[in-house]
């Protein structure tokens, strides 16, 4: 089951798994911080990434296929998962390349209610209305879940028109923004931030961007909630 006090952790990794500096760095943050969810943007999936994971379940939303690794967004948690979607965009980036990719989760608690968890990598290089479109589908597949949510990753908000979207998308689906400490960690480009947690049904007791230096080229973010009840 989910805890009535669980902790999460958020990261862009920039497919860096395998590297010494981030496996180093990446244990060091689980021994600390002990986060009930991990959610990964641009994880790399080969025969080595059930090793990061032993305490844990794990479920990808693959974007990139490779014959021996896959990247995309990977949600890892301590409790059963009870369903996983995992959706690609519909427009590839520059027109030719790639999509990205989302996952939805849900987790148990004791009470028999779900934790829903939106680890999500947003369309990047295509217009802001192309960006709203993709949005959009996910305010449609979300807009039939109850109950507790946190939608959290790298949303590519670096125009103020993809961040007044996100922030419309928010309050669509009822979830709150996460106000960070040390925010001025988060990634940002165009001094706008790309990386956010929204929640709702929960209460934050803490979130925070923390330093890990050039490991990946965003740092990574720790929140930690509780139960209403």
């Amino acid at each position: 089951y989910v805890k009535e006090a669980f902790s999460l952790l958020c990261w862009n990794i920039h497919k860096e798994m395998g590297q010494h500096a981030f496996d180093a760095r990446f244990g060091s943050l689980i021994a600390q911080w002990r986060p009930d969810f991990i959610l990964l943007q641009e994880a790399v999936l080969d025969r080595r990434t059930a090793g990061y994971f032993e305490e844990f379940n794990f479920a990808a939303a693959i974007n990139i296929g490779l014959r021996h690794r896959q990247f995309g967004v990977l949600t890892a948690a301590r409790s059963p998962f009870l369903r996983t979607i995992g959706l690609k965009t519909n427009r590839k980036e520059m027109r030719f390349t790639t999509r990205k990719s989302l996952l939805i989760t849900s987790h148990p608690f004791q009470d028999g209610t779900e934790l829903t968890t939106v680890n999500i990598h947003a369309i990047n290089f295509v217009s802001a209305n192309i960006f709203i479109e993709e949005i959009e589908r996910l305010v449609e597949t979300l807009s039939g879940i109850d109950g507790a949510m946190i939608v959290t990753g790298d949303f590519n908000t670096w125009s103020s028109k993809r961040l007044e979207y996100l922030k419309n998308f928010a309050k669509m689906i009822g979830l709150e923004a996460a106000e960070f400490e040390n925010h001025h960690h988060i990634k940002r480009r165009f001094s706008k931030p790309l990386d956010h947690l929204f929640y709702r049904g929960l209460k934050l007791q803490k979130a925070e961007a923390i330093d890990t230096g050039k490991v990946s080229d965003h740092n990574p973010i720790v929140a930690t909630f509780t139960t209403l009840k």
